[in-house]
């Protein structure tokens, strides 16, 4: 185990946020992604800024993409649920909006490595201390000083989310079948005692959910045919999930999760979605 180990620091300290973020146009992009699987991957109609987070001897890109018009704020966590991640950059696209989205090659969690050692935390289980702690024991790699640096990197990207500036925040996901379903979320499973209420479709594959803190979508989403979950108003497991802090927060959030490579079951979801959220919204919540 390592005696010391930096906390994550953006590339350049002289303007933390923006003097390594890179507007690149999409004739670049398309050049650059031939070469790099790390490059962003630009449609008509988007933008792109990359943000570049160090976990001592790590990296991990954040790609922030903006649509041309102002929409959602879209976060996918985990860089191997790309059926998710391209929906939601076709979306923005077309739609407008904007998606926060982890690269890193590392699948599903992120490294922290420091002098040979790695110490892996789901990035989907860092914005609370409580859940965080627990993702690094998990991986036998909790230590004050993989709290400390594993930490410092989840406020950055909590911050580049702009969770109390966002508005509604979707949390886009993918799952493998049978694996983690609507089911999961009834009393007495696994997420069962973050969960107030569940509505199962029975028409609909059960792997394709939405999650949601807000009673009013979850009704639109239940009526209009939806599997779908209301997390409980005062959750008794701290996960250290998104889903968590944003509740935290005050903030409006839902989670779309459908299987890997359903990639027409999560247009779908994601547009039926957005109309539903338009529906339920005391006003317009738009971020740019």
């Amino acid at each position: 185990m390592p005696g010391h180990i930096k906390p994550a620091q953006l590339a350049s300290r002289r303007r933390p946020w923006l003097a390594m973020s890179l507007a690149i146009s999409l004739a670049l992009t398309l050049r650059a992604a031939d070469g790099d699987r790390f490059a962003p991957r630009l449609l008509p109609g988007l933008t792109v800024t990359i943000h570049t987070l160090f976990l001592d001897e790590e990296k991990v890109w954040v790609h922030e993409y903006f649509g041309s018009l102002p929409g959602y704020t879209f976060v996918s966590l985990h860089d191997d649920e790309n059926t998710s991640a391209e929906a939601a950059r076709e979306f923005i696209a077309a739609e407008g909006g904007r998606l926060v989205e982890l690269r890193h090659g590392r699948g599903r969690n992120v490294i922290i490595r420091h002098d040979g050692h790695r110490h892996p935390f789901d990035p989907n289980r860092m914005f609370t201390p409580t859940g965080l702690t627990r993702s690094l024991a998990y991986f036998q790699g909790f230590s004050s000083a993989t709290l400390l640096t594993a930490g410092n990197f989840a406020r950055q990207v909590e911050q580049i989310i702009g969770i109390d500036t966002a508005g509604t925040i979707i949390a886009v996901h993918n799952n493998t079948n049978d694996r983690l379903t609507i089911r999961d979320y009834r009393k007495g499973q696994i997420y069962g005692a973050n969960t107030r209420a569940v509505h199962v479709a029975p028409d609909r594959d059960p792997d394709n959910y939405f999650f949601t803190n807000d009673e009013a979508l979850f009704r639109a989403l239940a009526a209009a045919h939806y599997n779908a979950a209301l997390m409980e108003s005062e959750p008794s497991r701290d996960l250290g999930t998104l889903a968590f802090l944003t509740h935290q927060r005050g903030r409006r959030y839902v989670l779309v999760e459908a299987q890997h490579e359903a990639a027409d079951q999560q247009r779908e979801m994601l547009r039926s979605l957005v109309g539903l959220l338009a529906e339920t919204a005391p006003q317009a919540e738009a971020t740019r």
